[in-house]
């Protein structure tokens, strides 16, 4: 199959792109999300101290999973399903992924903050 792209090579599409790419560098939203992931990943590594479910917290800048296990490391795919809804309740998304689908993924937006954290 040859290559196709909808967007390819359409000067729209890039001037577009060109904006979001300084937008991003003058707004140094780069190094927020990786320190704002970082403060978020310590905050969660709290929590995982006091919520033996929390079996680990991983990723790098604001992509995060959490992983949820019992007491004998068997993973949790009801309580992550039930927490990722409670969630939504309250207006915050998150999603499911893990072969075991107990792992939570958090993927905020790259303007997201210490305070939305």
């Amino acid at each position: 199959m040859e290559y196709f792209n909808t967007f390819g090579e359409n000067p729209v599409s890039c001037a577009i792109g060109t904006e979001v790419i300084l937008t991003v560098k003058q707004k140094k939203l780069q190094e927020n999300g990786f320190v704002v992931g970082e403060y978020l990943k310590k905050e969660l590594r709290n929590l995982s101290k006091k919520f033996s479910i929390i079996g680990d917290v991983r990723g790098q800048g604001l992509f995060l999973g959490i992983e949820l296990i019992d007491s004998e490391m068997n993973p949790l795919k009801a309580q992550t399903d039930y927490l990722v809804n409670r969630m939504k309740d309250h207006g915050i998304l998150m999603s499911i992924d893990g072969p075991d689908h107990n792992v939570i993924k958090i993927k905020p937006p790259i303007v997201f903050t210490n305070e939305n954290a």
